[in-house]
């Protein structure tokens, strides 16, 4: 998404290839049959990865009733299939369902916070999802997001197929949160429970490949849209606008601090410059068949209160150095600065755009960073080192791209 766009002006100024991204379609949201009691007794495990295999699906996340089972056998070059659970809580007000994807145990939510069961999903390494929050049985409002779920959630519904149709969704919980300057990824879904329920609701995440490790750091990092119908092919992002384009939508809304209509376009792609006072922005593409698409918001470094002018003390764009020596042989350092805790990732790629090095890819604190690239075993040539710096901070996000070419002299 932010990558893809930020490269390709890289690409211009470079006259340099870079390895292709793309769209992986794919399901976080699903049930089988016995684990989850409710499902068709045909829609069993084996069924549903036949059956979102056929429809075109590129991964799908298990989620069976507080039921963790290792589906991984059931990959294939075709579809990644990832283990998880549907963990939820109930009374005393505490309601709520969760989707643990790539988690490693059974997690029980027996007398157990929202917080609690969050921040278990995290210690195993997995995503929490909070999944149908407005469904009627087990309601959960924003202001209980906010007090409640303080950490570990990144990532909610804002379609699903059994609590929601495709003229009426409910997104006032995501801007509900999202004014407050917390970031919030938003997600569609099957909640499938038997094949009827198949290919109503999807997430597209843009990443270099179907592998599973790939797959999740991509939706761990927002680097998807949500759909139940609509096609993007192109969401850009920079400092001063948002971009999209789509192949099957008709109307662009784009949308701001508490739900509020920023602009609406009637065409199939559309721009918007984002303001200094407005705390993020994203946009919903919608078409005459009733179906949608949600972008991910652009969130942008700002005050405690929404409305007033960016923060002098936000974040800046994380700044890739010029390696040292350069021309080099075999060996070259190379340096860069991190004003925000971020995810980093630091790659080297040939001038054929294939990755030739992995140089980090981690969180990382604030702080300048020094590395050694040794390309003893490459041949002479230019090679280009890219930064790409995602902020994980909850209340801001800043995402940047950049690169430098070097010289490989032998």
């Amino acid at each position: 998404m932010k990558t893809k766009t930020l490269l390709l002006l890289l690409l211009i100024a470079s006259g340099i290839s870079v390895a292709q991204k793309h769209y992986y379609k794919g399901n976080t949201h699903t049930h089988s049959y016995p684990l989850s009691g409710d499902a068709t007794t045909t829609w069993t495990p084996e069924v549903v990865v036949a059956a979102y295999k056929a429809a075109g699906y590129d991964f799908l996340v298990f989620t069976n009733h507080v039921a963790y089972f290792d589906f991984s056998a059931l990959s294939s070059p075709d579809l990644t299939v990832f283990s998880g659970e549907e963990a939820g809580i109930s009374g005393s007000g505490r309601w709520g369902h969760f989707t643990a994807m790539k988690i490693q145990s059974q997690i029980g939510g027996r007398d157990k916070t929202h917080q609690q069961l969050l921040d278990e999903i995290a210690a195993q390494g997995g995503i929490g999802f909070l999944n149908h929050p407005r469904w009627s049985v087990i309601p959960i409002t924003a202001l209980q997001v906010i007090n409640d779920m303080k950490q570990n959630l990144r990532h909610f519904e804002v379609y699903n197929v059994n609590t929601d149709t495709p003229t009426r969704f409910d997104t006032s919980l995501w801007d509900s949160v999202l004014t407050t300057g917390r970031l919030l990824f938003g997600v569609a879904s099957d909640d499938a429970h038997k094949e009827s329920h198949l290919g109503k609701g999807w997430i597209c995440v843009y990443a270099s490949s179907k592998h599973p490790d790939t797959l999740f750091n991509a939706i761990r990092n927002g680097e998807f849209y949500a759909s139940n119908g609509i096609e993007l092919d192109t969401i850009g992002y920079s400092p001063e606008k948002l971009y999209v384009r789509s192949p099957n939508g008709t109307r662009v809304t784009f949308i701001g601090s508490s739900g509020r209509q920023l602009a609406v376009v009637h065409a199939n792609e559309a721009a918007y410059t984002i303001m200094e006072n407005e705390g993020y922005v994203r946009a919903e593409i919608s078409n005459s068949l009733n179906q949608t698409a949600w972008t991910q918001p652009w969130m942008l470094p700002q005050t405690t209160d929404v409305g007033q002018s960016k923060s002098s003390v936000g974040p800046e764009t994380p700044t890739l150095y010029q390696n040292f020596p350069n021309p080099f042989n075999p060996s070259t350092a190379i340096s860069y600065q991190l004003s925000a805790f971020s995810f980093v990732n630091l790659r080297v790629y040939d001038v054929l755009g294939r990755s030739v090095a992995t140089l980090a890819n981690a969180e990382q604190h604030p702080g300048r960073y020094q590395v050694t690239f040794d390309a003893g075993k490459l041949t002479s040539g230019v090679y280009v080192c890219t930064l790409s710096a995602r902020s994980t901070a909850e209340v801001w996000q800043v995402s940047s791209v950049t690169s430098k070419r070097m010289l490989l002299m032998k």
